[in-house]
């Protein structure tokens, strides 16, 4: 079988976009598969997929123009099966607003937030926005760009720095430059922060609890990538309802969603109540990636992870049966 794996891309996430897709070509190569790498940035998309005939493609782009339902529109118009999930699920999920917008309207519990749009941001003082906060839910926030992965474009707001005006001026003017409207959330606090993978077509498998704990107490782009800064701990070390009830809703958001193929969930933890985060239809797959950890944890090796990924973008089911016993934890 021949595939192509398309990584790198333009987007602020292009490094980690060209880890995860060179780890999954070396897997997808030691599956037994006739592979190709493409990267849009240097290569003619079209002509090197017109040229190669991929039976399927992975998609390791990470960011916009990758997970944002782009690339997939694309491979749609040219009949290629690809990786993951399909244009409007990719779009929804790929912008935090629309996602937790719709996971309010279901009943889903997502951290209080409200927008800012670059144009109202300049006709307005900063002290109007810190008034709204004080009234809405109160610092500490997060000021996040939407569309942006890897944790980046995510600022925190908190009294350990300057004031909160200076916080949300520099804030603002770095999220501005990612993007026109910007998500102001609320801190939840104290939390314990776990992922959820997810694996499935018509229907979903949870992969076991991810706790996630770094050195300083944010989980930002230099705990996230750097060695040492930051551990996983599977399962998470929360009660075993919570991390059952965790599973169950990361299942129905990705359902809500429409997700195929694979994803990952993301959840802040107060106690015994759950909210969602951010949900990435496309997670990292480099050697300190999240959801493969997990699949390692039940016996799905990185090599098997891909594979699983490749047949259900050409319309098989993941095997629920194999590990049904391990959806629910103890």
């Amino acid at each position: 079988m021949k595939l192509a794996v398309i990584l790198g891309g333009t987007s602020s996430e292009r490094e980690i976009s060209l880890k995860s897709g060179d780890a999954i070509y070396k897997s997808l190569l030691r599956n037994g598969y006739e592979v190709d790498k493409i990267d849009p940035k240097y290569d003619d998309l079209y002509r090197k997929l017109k040229s190669l005939k991929p039976d399927s493609v992975f998609i390791a782009l990470h960011g916009l123009g990758g997970e944002d339902g782009s690339i997939q529109g694309f491979l749609e118009q040219l009949k290629i099966p690809y990786t993951g999930s399909k244009v409007l699920a990719s779009s929804l999920c790929m912008n935090k607003i629309y996602t937790q917008t719709i996971m309010k309207a279901h009943n889903i519990p997502v951290p209080e937030f409200f927008t800012v749009k670059k144009k109202d941001y300049n006709e307005t003082d900063i002290k109007r926005i810190v008034n709204k906060i004080e009234q809405s839910f109160g610092f500490p926030v997060l000021v996040k760009a939407p569309s942006q992965g890897s944790t980046l474009g995510i600022y925190f707001i908190n009294s350990t720095k300057t004031s909160y005006e200076q916080q949300l001026k520099a804030a603002f003017t770095s999220g501005f430059e990612l993007e026109n409207e910007l998500l102001i959330e609320k801190m939840i606090t104290p939390n314990d922060e776990i992922t959820i993978g997810l694996l499935g077509n018509d229907k979903a498998f949870p992969l076991p609890t991810l706790e996630i704990t770094t050195v300083t107490g944010y989980y930002d782009y230099d705990t996230k990538y750097t060695k040492g800064m930051c551990e996983h701990i599977i399962p998470a070390r929360l009660p075993e309802a919570v991390r059952n009830k965790a599973k169950k809703l990361a299942v129905e958001i990705y359902e809500i969603l429409g997700c195929k193929g694979f994803a990952r969930a993301d959840f802040m933890v107060k106690g015994n109540e759950i909210y969602l985060i951010d949900i990435n239809t496309i997670p990292g797959f480099t050697e300190m990636s999240l959801l493969p950890d997990a699949a390692a944890s039940i016996g799905i090796t990185f090599d098997m992870l891909t594979n699983y990924i490749i047949q259900m973008s050409l319309g098989h089911e993941f095997p629920f049966e194999k590990y049904k016993d391990l959806v629910y934890e103890k």
